[in-house]
């Protein structure tokens, strides 16, 4: 398994009180590289939208490990997991460019849904031949 790699730089307004990225960015952050990830292979938000499809988040999971600081080049780090059913779970790990140390990890998982929110029990062909592309990009 390899990873899809988005770099960012922590902006002053991610920093809290406490002179650290506040929390809630990282799943900000989760969504850049998941959305850099899905757009390289057309599956992005607004591409599944035109095919009346949805991906909403129905799972949610972040681990803290090391603070991340103003200034401070990142490396978000994107891969997804095989599933069988009509869901997508993606992984992340979040690094420092200057040590490579892995500051938080986090997984996301979306069902497939039409635009009223039903949801698909199989999914369409040309959909999961742009998710079958995304996985031999990843070796999943």
């Amino acid at each position: 398994m390899k990873y899809h790699e988005t770099t960012i730089q922590v902006r002053f307004y991610e920093v809290d009180a406490y002179s650290v990225v506040w929390h809630g960015h990282y799943v900000g952050w989760f969504e850049v590289g998941r959305n850099e990830l899905t757009g390289k292979f057309n599956m992005g938000p607004l591409q599944l939208k035109e095919k009346n499809l949805l991906a909403p988040v129905v799972e949610l999971n972040c681990e803290y490990k090391f603070p991340a600081t103003f200034g401070e080049s990142l490396f978000i780090q994107t891969t997804m997991e095989r599933t069988e059913v009509a869901k997508l779970i993606f992984h992340y790990r979040v690094l420092s460019q200057g040590n490579g140390k892995v500051l938080a990890t986090g997984s996301t998982t979306h069902v497939l849904t039409d635009l009223k929110g039903n949801l698909l029990y199989r999914v369409p062909p040309d959909i999961l031949e742009k998710i079958e592309k995304m996985r031999r990009y990843l070796e999943v």
